[in-house]
């Protein structure tokens, strides 16, 4: 039988047509679980209300996959990822992808893989404890990446310098930004075109609660592993 919140954790993710598999409810859960556990220690949420858990954690992770389909195999990097957030979720609903995970804080990468360890999640995830910009410099991670994803970390001109690097020749830069993106737009495009790079689209959620944008970042120079 299943419990209150897994109850509305189905209800909701059907209602925005993303619906789950028993197996991925009970993951889900296991993530609420261990989420509220570890943050009576660690600062990993502000968010204490189940509701809170599953609209702006859970679906508003995955609900990038109202724009974007990635496919099987293709390789994912979750930069900032916190507590998870987009990417052990987007791993959840979409089990082939190959996902990196950077998070600097030690207690949050203990988080991750002890939570990584309780979900049973495969071998195609990582946990890399160390910051962005030094990853952006490191040959394993410079032009690897179909998919690379931003989600509450800082301004598209602060972190353009650290995410553009890591996209191959096609990649994707995905940045989850508010309704309100114009002035930050703006303020980016002269830098992300001495970077060599551009914004190709911005989407925005169909699900109206969430108030969430994507900003879609793409490469024009491939030339240089350096950007």
């Amino acid at each position: 039988m299943k419990t209150q919140f897994q109850n509305q954790l189905d209800e909701t993710f059907n209602k925005h047509e993303f619906p789950l598999t028993s197996e991925q409810i009970g993951q889900l859960t296991i993530y609420r679980t261990e989420l509220k556990r570890w943050n009576s220690h660690i600062n990993l949420t502000a968010l204490h209300d189940d509701s809170e858990v599953i609209y702006k954690h859970f679906l508003d992770s995955i609900s990038v996959l109202e724009h974007f389909s990635i496919s099987a195999n293709q390789r994912v990097i979750d930069i900032g990822t916190g507590a998870g957030f987009p990417g052990i979720v987007i791993k959840i609903y979409n089990p082939s992808i190959h996902l990196t995970l950077v998070e600097a804080c030690q207690k949050k990468t203990a988080f991750l893989r002890y939570l990584i360890a309780q979900l049973k999640l495969d071998a195609s995830i990582q946990v890399i404890a160390k910051r962005a910009e030094i990853c952006a410099e490191t040959d394993e991670f410079i032009n690897t990446y179909d998919w690379v994803l931003t989600r509450y970390v800082a301004s598209l001109d602060k972190s353009a310098s650290y995410c553009l690097p890591l996209l191959n020749a096609t990649g994707k830069w995905i940045a989850y930004k508010s309704t309100e993106y114009n002035t930050e737009i703006s303020h980016t495009k002269k830098v992300l075109h001495e970077l060599g790079a551009k914004i190709e689209n911005v989407h925005t959620s169909r699900i109206a609660i969430l108030n969430r944008s994507y900003v879609v970042v793409s490469r024009i120079n491939t030339c240089s592993n350096k950007l």
